[in-house]
């Protein structure tokens, strides 16, 4: 939604260096996001330990994050540049590591929004579109208003997804931050039935479907009517709602998608014995997610590919199981969807019960008698440039009209229809002005750039053994605790929050180009870094003789301008010495939180970091002396930092030396400094040092 614009001169660093980073590609992450999450710059907060500021940043484009980061297929992973040298970010799971982490600090941010609109949008449906659209109006100051047909908003994420999938309470908690902008609320309210759809239209400014699709389909074949036949979405509404659907020990499920594995997996946490799976395609073309597909097989579910449904069979009306046909191919030479069949190769698979999951579609029935018009295959007539129907002021997003697709691309959607809504009340043009979803990209990484960075094993997320998750609903994922996270932080390469010169302040002094280990600096009459190149260490921007060097991650300044701050006022009576250390992210949730107390830690993503006015701003503030922890050999993210740093503390200890400070007073020490002996031990020697010394009182 469209926000006041602050004046240059109110503008912080961050925003002004986010108007920058907008202007730029994107990480591939953040691109292959539907809602363009800024992954690298949240993932950069969590590896400072900042995890409220984690929070800030992911939840500003999704509103239903936390469901999200239970849910979510990840295509960010997918794109991670790691994957030319490892294994991708786990970013879901880092997600969920932050908004875990922020619980308080969310809950305390929730208040009502100033009503300044006198407008009304009324929203039916609480799906992730709808909720998203309904977040982004009310934060702008209109009246809306929510209708639902279940007892509790979610839509489908609380009446499909399974809860050992989506935990009840984490919904809860986006759901909390929406609603408690002043949104005015209508559960067990069923269009059509409760209500009329002109009567939500004549009595809102504007109106919203985002029904979801909220129908299974079914299939038109021998022996489907009757009892033992099931479909998937009123089976998995059942479960979700506490009413144990009927079925026996022996249970086949219809279909090979996402909601088939829900099915599958739920029926066997319902007591079924033997649960198993039909579908078209062979285990390579199942349209399921291969994670889930894997969870499916580890709890026993056996799956029987390349089958095609022929006719259940029955004796005395009771189901005794499933005739298939042997499937030829389920595309054609195009790559569309054209299942044939080798109709002379019959089998039959045992079950007394079948679940059918082939796929869902929209109740349109609330339609009757409204000015909503379909076209000739059933669906809404919309224009998605503008996300409006037929008639005037009534819109619509999500599924209704995208077709099936994941939670996140639901919520992209619902941010589109807010914002045409917003234009349609304002009297502004809505076609042309809505923002495209496609973003460019940075570039791969280079091979060259690629062979310089160390493997680091992504850290795993552990399950449920697969005989405990099966004998309930409880959420079988056990998420990181704050070292794996910190460590799986850590291996972020910051892909789009690296380098960028204001030429105006550039000299071309090749400064930058001879300091860059992986050769992103290209200088003419200045300099370009290229962001394909750039792994924003930030080696070169405290050596840049100009200053013409900044970081899109983070403040270079930012440290001395707040060095008062972290030491505060110095006690002249202490015993023990002030120290101040720069940690890298890299290791400072494993060891550094283990050091002395009088060490004022200050987490950074790399000692390249560390400029000479940081350390000289530490003692200007009575610091007693200053550490720079640097990684060993082997274990440091970035290529040539040990040396590149110690050569700028050397000069540091020459401007200590000629200020009259002892130059003894900064070191340097490694992860394993002093014999093999870690942070502490090392710190308590030089705390010792320092003692020796004196305190500068």
């Amino acid at each position: 939604m469209p926000q006041e614009k602050a004046t240059l001169d109110e503008k912080s660093y961050y925003e002004r260096a986010l108007e920058i980073k907008e202007r730029r590609p994107y990480s591939p992450c953040r691109a292959a996001c539907p809602v363009h999450t800024d992954i690298q710059a949240y993932i950069g907060l969590i590896a400072k330990g900042k995890y409220n500021e984690a929070f800030d940043v992911i939840t500003a484009p999704n509103p239903i994050a936390s469901a999200c980061s239970m849910i979510c297929h990840h295509p960010c992973e997918q794109a991670c540049r790691r994957c030319a040298i490892d294994e991708p970010l786990a970013v879901r799971n880092l997600k969920r590591f932050a908004m875990e982490q922020s619980t308080e600090y969310r809950r305390s941010k929730r208040k009502p929004v100033t009503k300044t609109m006198n407008k009304s949008i009324g929203i039916i449906g609480s799906g992730p579109s709808g909720l998203t659209a309904a977040n982004d109006l009310a934060s702008v100051g209109y009246n809306v208003t929510i209708y639902e047909r279940h007892p509790v908003l979610g839509g489908m994420l609380i009446s499909a997804i399974p809860a050992y999938r989506l935990p009840r309470e984490m919904l809860k908690e986006d759901i909390d931050d929406i609603i408690s902008k002043g949104i005015e609320v209508k559960t067990n309210c069923e269009i059509g039935k409760d209500i009329t759809l002109n009567d939500i239209i004549s009595k809102h400014d504007a109106t919203l479907i985002a029904i979801g699709l909220s129908q299974s389909r079914s299939l038109n074949i021998p022996g489907v009517e009757g009892s033992g036949v099931l479909l998937a979405i009123p089976f998995l509404t059942d479960v979700a709602f506490g009413k144990k659907p009927e079925i026996g020990n022996n249970v086949l499920v219809i279909g090979g998608g996402n909601v088939a594995v829900d099915v599958a997996r739920s029926a066997r946490r319902l007591g079924a014995k033997n649960v198993s799976m039909v579908c078209l395609e062979s285990a390579e073309e199942m349209p399921a997610w291969k994670w889930e597909i894997d969870e499916c097989l580890e709890e026993d579910v056996k799956i029987y590919n390349r089958f095609g449904p022929k006719a259940i069979r029955r004796t005395d009306s009771k189901v005794e199981g499933l005739e298939v046909v042997k499937v030829k191919s389920v595309f054609d030479e195009m790559g569309r969807f054209s299942p044939t069949f080798y109709d002379d190769q019959i089998s039959f698979i045992e079950a007394d019960t079948i679940i059918i999951t082939i796929g869902q579609m929209s109740n349109f029935s609330f339609l009757k008698d409204s000015p909503i018009k379909l076209d000739p295959r059933g669906r809404i007539e919309w224009d998605p440039d503008t996300q409006m129907t037929n008639a005037n002021g009534v819109f619509v997003s999500g599924e209704v009209v995208t077709g099936p697709g994941s939670a996140v691309a639901a919520v992209a959607n619902g941010h589109r229809a807010a914002l045409a809504i917003h234009l349609y009340l304002k009297g502004n043009t809505i076609k042309g002005a809505l923002p495209e979803q496609e973003k460019e990209k940075i570039a791969p990484l280079p091979t060259c750039v690629a062979e310089m960075i160390s493997p680091s094993s992504r850290q795993d997320i552990k399950h449920l053994a697969p005989e405990v998750r099966c004998d309930t609903f409880i959420h079988f994922e056990i998420g990181y605790d704050e070292e794996h996270a910190l460590k799986e932080a850590a291996r972020c390469r910051g892909c789009g929050g690296g380098a960028y010169v204001n030429i105006n302040h550039c000299m071309g002094c090749l400064t930058c180009q001879r300091i860059c280990p992986y050769g992103a600096p290209v200088v003419s009459s200045y300099s370009v870094i290229r962001p394909e190149y750039c792994q924003a260490c930030g080696l070169c921007a405290p050596a840049c003789p100009g200053r013409a060097i900044s970081m899109l991650s983070y403040d270079i300044d930012e440290i001395r301008n707040t060095m008062g701050a972290i030491i505060g006022n110095a006690d002249k009576k202490r015993g023990n010495p002030i120290i101040v250390g720069f940690l890298c992210t890299h290791h400072v949730g494993v060891l550094g939180f283990d050091l002395p107390d009088n060490i004022y830690k200050i987490p950074i993503h790399c000692i390249s970091r560390v400029d000479i006015l940081d350390i000289l701003s530490a003692f200007e503030h009575k610091a007693d002396g200053v550490v720079v922890f640097h990684c060993d050999d082997g274990t440091c993210k970035y290529k040539g930092i040990k040396e590149r740093v110690s050569a700028r503390l050397e000069n540091a200890e020459k401007v200590l030396d000629s200020l009259g400070i002892e130059k003894r007073r900064l070191a340097m020490l490694s992860m394993t400094s002093n014999n093999g002996e870690p942070y502490k031990n090392a710190c308590l020697n030089f705390i010792s040092q320092i003692k020796d010394m004196g305190l500068r009182l």
